[in-house]
């Protein structure tokens, strides 16, 4: 089964319920917009994700695929129940010169949600993301982690953002002509997206909190 016939069997499962795909994903703890991603890349999700999805819609893998299940059930152990817990993205952010963004995001733990985010808002759009570089030293030091939402642009402050195809951590401002990508290390030099940009600059989410070791 190639990635159209997953999705697509996917969306009419979905619809024959009644439901909807952002429902789908909140009730599976994953985020929208990562699941939009893969619909758009035109990936299959990662074993986790998948079985979180049919098991929402109350379908075991041999019946979706209509062979017998070829994948190994891979299980989180914690103590954080589903509503208070945030995946820890193997994937690598930049305050630098830009780390390249894979084409899957791969869960490597999770962590429990801060009392502050513990919102409706932010349910099944928050994940952490680890920190390479120290261009925005002081506020974020290289090896540090970060909390973030999914959610785009709110108002100027700091984002995970991908500008052209690269991942980084950086302080946005909104200016006339565009978006002025700022970093807090005054040796970097600023870097800016128009809104000529297109597919070269996107927004991931805001940064909401910055995570380092003494």
């Amino acid at each position: 089964m190639d990635a159209n016939e997953f999705w697509n069997k996917i969306k009419k499962t979905v619809a024959s319920q009644g439901r909807t795909f952002v429902w789908l994903c909140e009730q599976a703890g994953v985020s929208v917009q990562i699941m939009k991603n893969r619909i758009y890349k035109e990936r299959i999700p990662d074993v986790d994700d998948t079985l979180k999805l049919l098991s929402v819609l109350g379908v075991t893998v041999e019946e979706f695929y209509g062979v017998e299940s070829q994948f190994p059930v891979k299980t989180v152990v914690n103590n954080i129940s589903d509503e208070e817990k945030i995946p820890v993205f193997e994937q690598l952010f930049s305050c630098g010169f830009g780390q390249f963004v894979p084409d899957t995001e791969v869960v490597e733990e999770y962590m429990a949600v801060p009392t502050e985010l513990k919102r409706p808002k932010y349910k099944g759009h928050l994940g952490v993301v680890k920190i390479r570089g120290d261009s925005m030293e002081p506020t974020i030091h290289n090896g540090d982690k970060v909390i973030c939402d999914d959610l785009g642009f709110d108002e100027d402050g700091v984002y995970a953002i991908i500008y052209k195809g690269k991942g980084f951590v950086k302080r946005l401002q909104m200016v006339q002509e565009g978006v002025k990508i700022i970093s807090d290390n005054p040796q970097y030099e600023p870097m800016f997206a128009s809104g000529e940009s297109g597919e070269d600059f996107k927004v991931i989410g805001k940064v909401h909190y910055m995570l380092h070791k003494l």
